[in-house]
């Protein structure tokens, strides 16, 4: 079980016994209750916050997850893009379905002197009505249109593959940041009770002073013990404050938003949690299915696959059906209408584009070359993530228990070399020592905690399964 110091005495009274042990690392409401700066003067006007509608002031990993999807400005235009190429498949469509037109006009002519229709060397007007109904349809191409729509429809699928994994690096960013803050109000609270042991410590070499029992001069470095412990305290204060902004950004709000998460970690400070974690080649088979940008990347290729053969098929005969009804009127007083009709099949054999087509083949071909290459890099890139992931968390998992093992010993340790320098068979160095080797397994500790909690977010962005 680990165990952390309680607070102590006032720095003008003697401890007459060593601090009580408490059961846990400190409270991270014990640290956020404490003035910024703890020492120094205060700014109230540089940190002060204000909450946002909707937003509560303190939150799950989920619900930051979830305002974040639905407010970072980089997945509104991840978004964006996605419309943008659906409406590129549906201009891609259009070649396949009827092109159906109306059209009409009405022109009134003069024309003097036998200039015009009529009788010669007089004068002549009239009035030409027209009106018609166009139908074109495209029969065949060859697949070249409908190799364009593949292209186009996959492009598509990729822009959404791709917005789903900017959406799972949101997720991981947010979690980042959410475990920082985590982390940052927990050292705060750890370097507070830290900075009260160096005060009992300090009221201890004053009490050995008193009983003749300690040169004046020791209490110098000790004093400098706990300004460090001070300077320390205060500096994580700062570092908190700045991931908070972090972390409300990061959850496409303002900076100055008042959002803190809420602590998930209860139970890490007495045992680790078991992690059943998948074999290698198991969480491999994970990846392969499951992450968007892998997806992408293979969709890419069938993309500029189809891209290919439209290009290769840029000779292909084509054969369009035309047809047309309309009446018309050239009569003087502008009626006496005529029906006329068309029907007619055109046909069109390209045989020299200018090295045209050749040119788009060779460029669709270099960009299937191009996209396979890509879709190489991300199974590497997908394989190295995993990989990664996996250690990161048992390494993670292991130096949770050793800090704790160096947590007790630093403790037994200074509560042992507390208890020697009060009847005069330790030094002062040993004491400051301690007092170090206890901080440092603290900030260990308190590291390890939420280090773990962040690998475990790591392995599910690897994976792909962050947002499920």
């Amino acid at each position: 079980m680990i165990i952390f110091l309680a607070a102590a005495a006032l720095a003008t009274a003697a401890p007459t016994a060593s601090p009580t042990p408490a059961s846990a690392l400190p409270s991270i409401s014990s640290g956020n209750a404490l003035p910024y700066p703890a020492y120094g003067s205060p700014q109230p006007q540089i940190i002060q916050t204000r909450s946002e509608k909707g937003v509560p002031q303190t939150i799950t990993l989920d619900q930051a997850t979830s305002i974040a999807i639905a407010r970072v400005p980089s997945l509104a235009a991840a978004r964006a893009q996605v419309a943008l190429e659906d409406a590129a498949v549906d201009q891609q469509r259009t070649a396949l379905r009827p092109d159906l037109s109306i059209s009409a006009s009405g022109t009134h002519y003069f024309y003097q002197g036998g200039n015009g229709p009529g009788v010669v060397g007089l004068d002549a007007s009239g009035q030409v009505n027209t009106a018609s109904l166009a139908l074109a349809q495209l029969i065949y191409d060859g697949g070249q249109v409908r190799a364009k729509i593949e292209a186009a429809s996959l492009t598509r699928d990729a822009t959404l593959a791709t917005y789903r994994r900017d959406a799972q690096t949101v997720a991981y960013d947010v979690a980042q940041a959410y475990y920082t803050v985590l982390d940052d109000e927990r050292t705060v609270a750890v370097d507070d009770q830290l900075l009260a042991q160096d005060i009992v410590s300090e009221n201890l070499v004053r009490a050995q002073i008193r009983a003749g029992t300690e040169a004046g001069a020791d209490l110098a470095s000790q004093i400098a013990t706990t300004a460090n412990a001070r300077t320390t305290l205060v500096k994580a204060q700062g570092t908190l404050q700045n991931d908070r902004v972090v972390f409300a950004t990061a959850l496409g709000l303002d900076a100055d938003i008042d959002v803190l998460p809420i602590d998930d970690t209860q139970g890490l400070e007495t045992s680790t949690p078991a992690t059943n974690l998948p074999a290698y080649g198991s969480a491999l088979d994970i990846a392969y299915v499951e992450r968007p940008d892998y997806e992408e990347a293979r969709l890419t290729i069938g993309s500029n696959q189809a891209s290919l053969r439209a290009a290769q098929r840029g000779l292909s005969p084509t054969l369009s059906l035309a047809a047309a009804k309309g009446i018309s009127s050239s009569d003087i007083g502008g009626g006496a209408y005529l029906n006329n009709a068309d029907v007619g099949l055109d046909i069109k054999i390209p045989l020299y584009d200018q090295g045209m087509t050749r040119a788009n083949v060779a460029s669709s071909r270099a960009n299937v070359d191009i996209a396979k290459a890509n879709a190489a890099t991300a199974r590497l890139t997908v394989q190295q993530d995993v990989r990664q992931a996996l250690i990161a968390i048992v390494s993670d998992r292991s130096t949770l228990d050793q800090t704790r093992t160096a947590y007790q010993a630093a403790l037994v340790s200074l509560r042992s070399t507390q208890s020697q320098y009060r009847v005069g068979v330790s030094t002062l160095p040993a004491l400051i020592q301690a007092e170090a080797t206890l901080a440092s397994a603290a900030t260990n500790i308190v590291n390890a905690i939420y280090a773990l909690r962040l690998a475990e977010s790591n392995l599910r962005f690897a994976l792909g399964t962050i947002l499920q």
